[in-house]
């Protein structure tokens, strides 16, 4: 299994994850055009696209899917999502259980956030388990167990307390940030994979890291403090540029 993130960010988010058979994409938050060059980054075309997982109806989730969906590429999400969304999409529905996609495994898991039905992913094959979690304002058992059991963590590193606190946001803004429904501070998920993670996981990527409530610097120093003791390959994530095709 091999994995790349495209783009995240709180203008659009995009993972791409691969097997020898198969090529999915989680989320298409940016544009069709961004996904098409990040693909031919790594030598693959459109048309090598399987499917499209939706997590969530957000903007910075869905804002290329209707482009992809006129392509033919199947699009895949919960029908409360479908419901919730400001596109007319064609989508095959999933449940709250594990389903086989040709050689994948493919289990939603549903998280704390606000937004109609939202999901994070944990996508298996015989070999690797990679778990992909980019908005939730708390985590519960569910996802600690995947912590525990993945080779690979996509997580949000969404913002440091203190500047969001101390910045120019409306209090009710900061309240959504930190609260139950909103995201994963820096903190929060360097807790999650020291509390929780096992040797088996070798690879974090830090996703989602807002422009205004943190930095790359900040969110890579606070995280690697939080899991100095393990061996991790840590990964920053950007809202403009895809990172490595990473071999789990």
């Amino acid at each position: 299994m091999r994995t790349s993130v495209f783009a995240s960010g709180s203008s659009g988010n995009c993972t791409y994850v691969e097997t020898d058979e198969t090529s999915i994409l989680i989320d298409a938050g940016i544009s069709a055009r961004q996904i098409i060059n990040s693909l031919k980054e790594i030598g693959k075309d459109i048309s090598d696209i399987h499917g499209v997982f939706v997590t969530h109806e957000h903007a910075d989730h869905i804002s290329g899917l209707e482009r992809l969906d006129r392509l033919g590429i199947p699009v895949f999400m919960n029908k409360k999502t479908h419901g919730a969304l400001p596109l007319s999409i064609r989508a095959n529905f999933f449940g709250n259980s594990e389903f086989k996609f040709r050689e994948m495994a493919i289990t939603p898991v549903s998280v704390s956030h606000d937004a109609a039905d939202p999901v994070g992913f944990h996508i298996k094959n015989k070999i690797k388990s990679l778990g992909v979690f980019t908005d939730l304002g708390k985590y519960d058992g569910a996802v600690e167990r995947i912590a525990n059991n993945a080779d690979a963590l996509v997580i949000e590193t969404n913002h440091d307390i203190d500047m969001v606190l101390d910045g120019p946001y409306p209090y009710h803004l900061k309240q959504r940030i930190l609260g139950d429904t909103g995201h994963l501070s820096n903190v929060d998920a360097g807790l999650l994979v020291n509390e929780n993670a096992s040797s088996r996981l070798k690879t974090v990527f830090l996703a989602h890291i807002s422009q205004n409530n943190n930095t790359h610097e900040l969110a890579l120093n606070t995280f690697t403090e939080l899991t100095r003791r393990m061996r991790l390959n840590r990964i920053l994530t950007n809202q403009r540029e895809m990172t490595e095709l990473i071999q789990l």
